[in-house]
């Protein structure tokens, strides 16, 4: 049984948590000896206050453990994402010096962020929100790993397909490793020779990666093909579907997704809806069409991890959604109509809650972390 709130004040009480689940006699006794009453936590998301002089009356609340829940899944997953990116980092330096890397660890990654997939991937989809343009590369290469296997997931693979999806788009860039940082950093359009050498990229992967024996032979492929298209207008080699594999489809689709939502030296990233939009417009001759429909509907137009204004002001953050209501996420509740701070509280879109003024909520926009004042990284601790 887990107790939310308490009748007086946490700091005149013997508990160090602000919310906790009993768990022994001795917790009970320090209740009686304490309160006349608490709140507690009950299935149906009621909360019952007790009265000894009245009948009990049930009083809708806030269900304080989904955010808690919720803040341990991402702290967890968060350990997962920044091991991945300690060993990404490490990798593409020791490509950059020419040095040998190890692929147990990199397969260890991997594996951890297929469980962590499998676990929550509403968590991990979160932490791909929280982009920081000093690390592009490294945080590109863990996204694209994290959103293939999100992606391979939702189209029913096998936990071994996964596994060797993951290593393939973990690596898909591992050639851009090779070319001057003069053009990968460019603030600016690159000149049709600069371009020619940031599409050698794909070239310099195979030769790289075929050099390894102890890598899924896949990889190789994807790291070659995945700026290929399906109507034989990619690039290196300009082949067309038939010649594409599954794989590197997938990594093509959450490849693109991840760069044009991110910001870059040259450029913002544009919003997760607008993304998607360029997907679909292009599924069937850029994009494979079955799998480009699924991965928009795996993101939504309400994606865990980006900010929700409504429409009378209030500005949230979007936990996750219930299966079947992807247009009416959960979303934790950060600052009022007039964009103050308020006391934070979980709402469920898909209940179709009312504001303090008595009105439906209703979703207006959706926004990268950073607006309105708000770093969704904060909510990760």
């Amino acid at each position: 049984m887990f107790v939310a709130e308490l009748d007086c004040p946490w700091s005149e009480s013997p508990f160090l948590l602000q919310g906790f689940t009993i768990a022994a006699n001795s917790d009970l006794e320090m209740l009686y000896d304490c309160c006349k009453f608490v709140f507690i936590e009950v299935s149906e998301e009621e909360w019952v206050e007790y009265n000894p002089h009245s009948q009990a009356k049930k009083v809708k609340r806030i269900r304080f453990t989904e955010k808690q829940n919720m803040a341990s899944e991402l702290s967890d997953a968060n350990r997962t994402y920044q091991a991945a990116k300690t060993h990404i980092k490490l990798l593409l330096s020791s490509v950059q010096l020419g040095q040998t890397f190890s692929t147990v660890e990199i397969q260890g990654v991997v594996n951890e962020c297929v469980n962590k997939v499998m676990l929550n991937p509403n968590a991990i989809l979160w932490l791909t929100r929280l982009k920081n343009s000093d690390d592009y590369t490294a945080e590109h290469s863990i996204n694209v790993s994290l959103l293939a296997i999100a992606l391979g997931r939702y189209l029913g693979m096998d936990t071994w397909e996964l596994e060797n999806l993951g290593i393939c788009a973990l690596l898909h860039d591992v050639g851009k490793m090779s070319v001057a940082d003069g053009i990968l950093n460019k603030p600016g359009p690159l000149s049709p020779k600069e371009f020619s050498e940031m599409a050698r990229h794909t070239v310099y992967a195979k030769k790289l990666l075929m050099e390894r024996s102890d890598i899924y032979p896949g990889a190789v492929d994807v790291a070659y093909s995945h700026h290929e298209r399906l109507d034989g207008r990619g690039y290196p080699r300009g082949i067309e579907g038939s010649k594409i594999s599954m794989f590197t489809r997938i990594v093509t689709i959450v490849d693109a997704y991840d760069a044009m939502t991110s910001d870059r030296c040259y450029r913002k990233g544009i919003s997760s809806l607008d993304a998607l939009r360029i997907i679909n417009k292009h599924k069937g001759t850029q994009f494979d069409a079955d799998a480009a429909q699924k991965f928009i509907a795996m993101i939504g137009l309400y994606p865990p991890g980006f900010l929700l204004e409504m429409k009378n002001g209030e500005v949230g953050i979007i936990l996750s959604h219930d299966k079947g209501y992807q247009l009416r996420p959960k979303v934790i509740m950060v600052l009022d109509k007039n964009k103050q701070p308020q006391p934070e509280a979980i709402i469920n879109l898909s209940q179709y809650p009312n504001d303090i003024d008595g009105n439906e909520y209703e979703a207006k926009a959706v926004f990268k972390s950073g607006a309105f004042g708000i770093n969704v990284r904060d909510y990760i601790n």
